[in-house]
């Protein structure tokens, strides 16, 4: 059972990482004391020896592993006292590891374990009779112990209560498990990165809104100092977010920084929600750097589920310059509406295609053309995002109309567009008798993807310095399932156009090309 009061972003975090956690975690093991992935500010402790007494003694030295002489040391010998790690995002958590202070006198023999989602509700542990198990601990203060738990829990805070000790309770720990949900997330090239304003330097050589991705060594700057600036990442499908991250402008001796901000997320852009702590009325003033290199990381006490999270800077330093990330739980199912993996080990993106106008050949002779009046072989069928590559949900380009027919997209808006990907027509849905498609496709000789700016006259020639990239029938490469067309630079445009070539010199003319789905992506 889980506790009572867990608020509800509390409640999806255990549901998520209790149900993919079996499935996903490949590796089991330390989540962050060994490491130092769990900083010392994550471990606390009801009381601690005095370092004016022993320097050897504090929280921070609770790892196992460190120097012998080193580790936490409660303050007074008594069955009360604990240390607690918070490991920043809830961990399906299977065992620990302990370990005396290594000095030869000093060890914890017999603990307990509690934990908590919140740091307010707590569990302990328990045992086959549901009383508090209480866990054998060390035999000296230099050999490490391993202790199983009877079966995972999930957890985001870890206390270890001393029961028994030898001569004085002190111990370092190492908490086992799995950890989903704190990688990052919304990076480049897969996350998107805008921001209300930029300032204008010479050849963009800083300060633009990717400066501001965390592991970049510049930052991003607004033209204008006010609360009104913001920077936006958009992490593509509606993803977990656990945590944020800042740093300042990393390419200026100046001081530059943002010292206190704030987080919005929306998805649609349209409505949006401040971020606010359980059972808090205002939004949330998060603590942000005080140098410009300094990793400042802030775990949610209320995770949440959203594409488009901002950064609204609200007191900086110099003038607002930051470098900002986020964790999460990395997406990883099936690509939802509007998104596409362009491999299958790549993180989904936007399909900048998905259910835009589409027409073939001239937009305004093809609303009334009859193939704009059939279901078979309509443009749309191509960017309606449905992966049927059976016939009849597949687009028809062919020269009954035109010498070389043009598929186009309106993006909608002016766009970088990197690539283009297009899925073919296998033979699937063909009625029998006349002529088969596949016959027609022999004659086909070459596809060419443009990118345009600016609709083309009709009669006028595609064949510009605006194109992306063409596959050929050579080696029958046109006639794969999937071609992945990158464009050999990068373009910058809202329509995308696909044009259709036929074999030269070739006894028939006639020629088709299917286009069963066409995705396109920054």
């Amino acid at each position: 059972m889980w506790p009572h009061g867990l608020n509800t972003s509390a409640l999806l975090l255990v549901f998520l990482i209790g149900n993919t956690a079996a499935n996903f975690c490949i590796t089991n093991g330390p989540l962050g004391m060994i490491t130092g992935s769990i900083h010392d500010w994550q471990i606390t402790a009801s009381s601690t020896y005095p370092q004016d007494w022993d320097k050897g003694c504090s929280e921070k030295y609770a790892r196992v592993y460190l120097p012998n002489k080193l580790g936490w040391c409660a303050k007074y010998k008594s069955s009360s006292e604990w240390l607690q790690v918070d490991l920043g995002v809830a961990a399906r958590v299977t065992g620990a590891m302990t370990q005396g202070r290594g000095d030869g006198v000093e060890w914890v023999t017999s603990f307990m374990i509690s934990y908590s989602m919140d740091a307010f509700h707590w569990q302990y542990v328990t045992d086959h009779y549901g009383n508090q198990r209480v866990f054998e601990g060390n035999t000296d203060s230099y050999a490490i112990r391993h202790v199983y738990l009877d079966k995972p829990i999930i957890a985001r805070y870890i206390k270890f209560h001393t029961v028994h000790w030898h001569r004085h309770p002190s111990m370092r720990v190492e908490i086992l498990g799995c950890q989903l949900c704190k990688e990052p997330v919304g990076l480049p090239p897969y996350g998107k990165i805008s921001a209300s304003s930029s300032r204008k330097f010479k050849k963009k050589s800083s300060c633009q809104p990717d400066d501001g991705n965390i592991f970049s060594t510049k930052g991003w700057c607004p033209k204008k100092q006010d609360t009104n600036q913001w920077m936006q990442i958009d992490v593509g499908p509606p993803t977990l977010i656990t945590g944020v991250i800042s740093k300042g402008r990393g390419d200026t001796k100046r001081k530059h920084w943002v010292e206190r901000f704030k987080i919005s997320y929306s998805n649609d852009t349209q409505v949006w929600y401040f971020y606010k702590d359980a059972h808090h009325l205002d939004p949330k003033l998060f603590g942000g750097n005080n140098d410009k290199n300094s990793v400042r990381t802030h775990f949610l006490n209320s995770p949440f589920v959203s594409r488009y999270i901002r950064f609204h800077p609200i007191e900086w330093k110099g003038r607002i310059s930051m470098r900002v990330g986020l964790l999460g739980c990395p997406f990883t199912g099936v690509c939802t509406d509007g998104f596409m993996r362009v491999n299958d080990d790549t993180p989904c993106v936007e399909n900048l295609a998905y259910k835009k106008e589409s027409w073939i050949n001239s937009k305004r002779h093809y609303k009334r053309h009859i193939r704009n009046h059939l279901t078979e072989g309509h443009a749309s069928r191509a960017v309606d995002g449905v992966m049927d590559l059976n016939l009849q949900g597949c687009t028809f380009l062919d020269n009954l109309y035109g010498d070389n027919p043009v598929w186009t997209v309106d993006l909608g808006d002016t766009t970088d567009v990197s690539g283009v990907i297009i899925y073919t027509w296998q033979g699937e849905g063909q009625e029998k008798g006349g002529k088969s498609f596949r016959e027609y496709m022999k004659n086909l000789d070459k596809l060419v993807v443009y990118i345009d700016e600016d609709l083309r006259e009709e009669d006028e020639s595609y064949a510009s310095g605006n194109m992306c990239n063409y596959v050929s029938s050579l080696n029958n490469a046109l006639f794969h399932q999937k071609l992945i067309l990158q464009c050999i630079r990068r373009h910058k445009g809202r329509y995308v156009l696909i044009e259709a070539w036929g074999v030269p010199n070739s006894w028939s003319r006639l020629f088709s090309a299917v286009l069963c789905e066409v995705q396109v992506f920054k």
